[in-house]
């Protein structure tokens, strides 16, 4: 067994802290192979900032002040490139499962009377408001998975339910009959626990597997074999489970943050001429009265302000541009 106990220091810092605390785990310890890259994966920029940078921006904006973030490989780069005041880093020098990547952070929680968010640090459009409905649905329940539906749920874990709607527990895509595996909810591999009944759960934990691995998804079963009621709450939001393993993944998910920053700048008063063929960051700001004329591409902590007109062909990253200013076509901010 892979937990390490309180200290004693740390069991008198978590006396003095508030009851009903919230506090959050990022996953964040594998390479990501599939990447074909000497970066690791979780700090390959999607929409102008690194993939695990979008998950704690988001466990933030939802009001978690306290996040507990699991490395293991390039760890010092990571620690480098994220330097949130809330982070805490865990190393997980030993790569021993998603269970096991938990269990290492139980000594640095806290272990009182509250609730534990457990994310995965490659699924960058995880929302704010996926998070609330996340806690306000598990109120009640010692576990909640976060659950959604899709339409060819390929390898994700399958959400059983009985015929009243009670989860009855996870089953591995790869252990799925054919009866089974025509079920489209699915595990996204974010959960809420009540944290006494994690630490609990994490506790049983053995890697009696063929991977020879502690599961995360083990400790849902530990608690419904003891009568403790889990639930999964289905977020209608199923972009938000893409997980990035491949180039594929990280196309992807540009093109959904892409879509949604479209959207809300034409919603807010701004014109973009062919809106599909214009790349802008979500961390742009753009005000209404604005022309964006097509292949326009609009970087990092850019600031437009009103009445401007840019492009076509133009190329934008960290710049403010006055009121009334026009960005000739084939305009670059490398020159």
């Amino acid at each position: 067994m892979h937990i390490v106990h309180y200290t004693q220091n740390q069991k008198k810092i978590n006396k003095i802290m508030p009851t009903n605390h919230i506090q959050a785990i990022i996953l964040a310890a594998g390479k990501g192979t599939r990447m074909k890259s000497d970066t690791i994966k979780v700090l390959h920029e999607v929409g102008g900032k690194p993939i695990l940078q979008w998950v704690i921006d988001a466990l933030l904006a939802s009001g978690i002040k306290d996040i507990y973030c699991i490395v293991g490989h390039q760890s010092e780069k990571i620690r480098a490139t994220i330097t949130h005041s809330a982070v805490t880093f865990i190393d997980q020098t030993e790569q021993l499962g998603t269970g096991h990547a938990v269990q290492i952070a139980v000594p640095h929680i806290n272990p009182s009377p509250g609730r534990t968010v457990i994310l995965a640090g490659d699924c960058p459009l995880i929302s704010v408001h996926t998070l609330h409905e996340l806690q306000q649905y598990a109120s009640q329940a010692k576990a909640t998975i976060l659950s959604t539906k899709l339409q060819s749920p390929g390898s994700y874990g399958r959400i059983k339910r009985d015929t009243k709607g009670k989860v009855i527990g996870i089953k591995e895509a790869k252990d799925c009959t054919d009866e089974e595996k025509a079920i489209t909810e699915i595990n996204t591999g974010g959960y809420i626990f009540e944290t006494p009944a994690l630490i609990h759960a994490l506790s049983q934990l053995n890697a009696n597997n063929s991977q020879n691995e502690y599961y995360l998804t083990d400790t849902i079963h530990i608690l419904q074999s003891e009568n403790q009621e889990v639930t999964a709450y289905c977020t209608p939001n199923n972009h938000e489970s893409i997980g990035i393993n491949g180039r594929q993944d990280l196309a992807l998910v540009n093109r959904h943050m892409f879509n949604i920053k479209r959207n809300e700048l034409m919603q807010q008063g701004v014109t973009l001429i062919d809106p599909d063929s214009c790349f802008i960051d979500p961390t742009v700001s753009i005000e209404p009265d604005t022309i964006i004329h097509p292949f326009t591409t609009i970087k990092g902590n850019s600031t437009i302000q009103a009445h401007c007109e840019i492009g076509p062909y133009a190329y934008i990253e960290n710049e403010t541009l006055a009121s009334h200013h026009r960005i000739p076509p084939f305009y670059s901010s490398f020159r």
